[in-house]
This record gives C-alpha cells, sequence and structure tokens, in this order.
C-alpha cells in the first residue's frame, strides 16, 4: 500500500489541471489502484485566492486515508501554507500536520505526539506540490535550456530535505491508451545504495502532463483514472 500513495498526487497532475490561459485548474478526479480502494482527488480554489489540493481513500474498518495541502502560487512559485495528513490501517492510525509561517521563517508540525518547529528557508515546497512545482518549471522553461537536473526543497516529516530530479534532455516516445507522445523522462535521485526508482514522463504537447510514471520499491502497483472534470 505505501507506494500506491507516493504517486496519488503525481498521477493527478498529469490528468490536466493546468493549461496555457491559466496555471491552474480546479479539477476532480476518481482514480483506480489494483491494490487497493479508489481515491477522490481535488483541486479547488478557496474564495481567498488560495489553492487546496486534496486526496482521500475509504476502504472501511480497513483503511482509511485523507491528505491535503493548502498554498499560495504567485509569479511560478508555490508557496506551502499548511499540510495535513491522517490514515487509518486497522487498528494502527497515522497523524501529521504543518503550519508554515514565511513572516517567522518557522515550520510548526505535529508528528503524531511529537511537536517541534524548524527554520524555513528558500522555497520549500510541501509534500504534496513538488510534483505540481516541477510542470510548472517545465512550463517555463517550454523546451529550451531545460537544465540536466533540477532540484527543490521540500519539507517531510519534520524536516527539510532537498529532492532532485535528474532529467533526460532528449526525449522519448511513450505509448499510452491516449495516443503516443514525445516526452521528457525524468528521474528522482534517491540516496545511494537505495534500490528505490521513480521516472516520470512529461509530455510537452500535453502542456508537460506526466503521462507516465514508474515507481519501484518493494513492489508495483497500476493506476488508472476512472473519471476526471473540471469543476471551474
Amino acid at each position: 500500500m505505501k507506494i500506491i500513495y507516493v504517486l496519488i498526487l503525481n498521477l493527478f497532475l498529469a490528468i490536466g489541471f493546468l493549461n496555457a490561459s491559466e496555471e491552474i485548474k480546479p479539477s476532480k478526479a476518481t482514480l483506480e489502484i489494483d491494490l487497493g480502494p479508489e481515491l477522490e482527488v481535488q483541486m479547488l480554489k478557496l474564495s481567498n485566492g488560495l489553492w487546496k489540493l486534496t486526496s482521500s481513500a475509504d476502504y472501511g474498518s480497513l483503511y482509511k486515508r485523507r491528505e491535503s495541502e493548502i498554498f499560495e502560487l504567485k509569479d511560478n512559485q508555490i508557496k506551502p501554507l499548511s499540510y495535513e495528513f491522517s490514515e487509518r490501517r486497522l487498528f494502527k492510525r497515522q497523524k501529521n500536520s504543518a503550519e508554515f509561517n514565511w513572516e517567522n521563517n518557522e515550520v510548526k508540525f505535529n508528528l503524531g505526539k511529537k511537536e517541534g518547529s524548524i527554520l524555513l528557508e528558500g522555497n520549500v515546497l510541501g509534500p504534496s506540490s513538488a510534483s505540481l512545482q516541477l510542470r510548472l518549471d517545465f512550463r517555463k522553461y517550454g523546451g529550451k535550456n531545460i537544465p540536466n537536473e533540477i532540484s527543490y526543497l521540500v519539507y517531510w516529516k519534520g524536516s527539510i530535505k532537498n529532492r532532485t530530479y535528474k532529467v533526460q534532455t532528449a526525449k522519448e516516445t511513450v505509448e499510452t491508451e491516449m495516443g503516443t507522445y514525445d516526452a521528457y523522462k525524468v528521474s528522482r535521485i534517491f540516496e545511494k545504495g537505495s534500490k528505490r526508482k521513480q521516472i516520470f514522463w512529461l509530455a510537452p504537447r500535453l502542456d508537460y502532463a506526466v503521462i507516465k510514471i514508474a515507481d519501484i520499491n518493494d513492489t508495483e502497483s497500476e493506476i488508472k483514472i476512472k473519471s476526471f472534470e473540471e469543476t471551474g
């Protein structure tokens, strides 16, 4: 079950709530996963102009999960404001949250019963918004001067981590149910010795949508879009 949810929000970014005339579009989708329940994923524009990205799954008494992140988007840069995550597997529960105070350069977090704070420096992204920033940046490059590596500072469970992606600037041909596309291959770089692999293919013709994801750890899973609609 662990690997599936690493990909939930990444897959939603592939569905298409970016377009050329505005940076984000409100949308919602239902995803089918072969190793678990359906997932409901939604991008909302709040009345104050902020954005909220949520995902939830309900497998009755066996499993429940919810994740949400509120962020501001300005000049192509995402600024996270709050993050919440809760999960229940049978009798095991997990809950954590984070509040980003940009005026005081501080992130206050709760990891279960543990509370703490860390220094907030630079353009730190939230756990859910890092992949969206990757797509926004590819759109900004527009196929020109694309770097070989792209790095982000990302908050994750009480610490700030450097998340780096290796970019293959020569496009590959990728076949999908929607058609065949030339796409940039982007591989997340993990620590030395790790067997984990996570690869994204971004298609310029679809406004740099992620059209394929490969995630390899202890197991593999298949994710399919069941329904999608724009809500604004």
